[in-house]
């Protein structure tokens, strides 16, 4: 048998996006998760989902990564999140958090259901987090 048709999921809370509202999960092969559950196409059953999850449609799935070059341990790397602000919209709070002058944008690709931003910057992982969530590109940790 296959454990994760077993298995209840480690955390059913649904996941509040950057504005505060539930988001619809998606498995990290494409298929939502309702419930808990997935319609597996592959092998045409419903099964419990027990492992990592993306947002997707209607959500849009974000992506922060920092280019920047020092060695320091609390340097921001990396962070993903869901937003379910529309996409033009999440790209205008981006612009907004530009004009405080703590990062560079190397790169920022944005699609309807996606936005993927490459920065500078030599703010730690606090401080960047908080600077994203300050400008309503997070969700609070609250």
């Amino acid at each position: 048998m296959n454990p994760s048709t077993e298995e209840p999921l480690d955390d059913p809370s649904p996941l509040l996006p950057s504005s505060g509202q539930r988001s619809q999960l998606w498995t990290i092969d494409g298929y939502p998760i309702v419930d808990g559950k997935y319609h597996d196409l592959v092998t045409d059953k419903i099964k419990t989902h027990t492992g990592l999850f993306r947002g997707g449609p209607p959500s849009v799935s974000v992506y922060w990564q920092n280019r920047g070059g020092s060695n320091r341990h609390d340097l921001f790397y990396a962070v993903g999140a869901i937003s379910s602000r529309k996409v033009t919209d999440y790209l205008v709070l981006v612009g907004e958090m530009l004009k405080a002058e703590k990062c560079i944008v190397s790169s920022l690709n944005a699609t309807e259901y996606a936005v993927n931003v490459i920065v500078e910057t030599e703010l730690s992982t606090v401080d960047f987090t908080a600077l994203l969530r300050d400008h309503g590109l997070l969700a609070s940790s609250s």
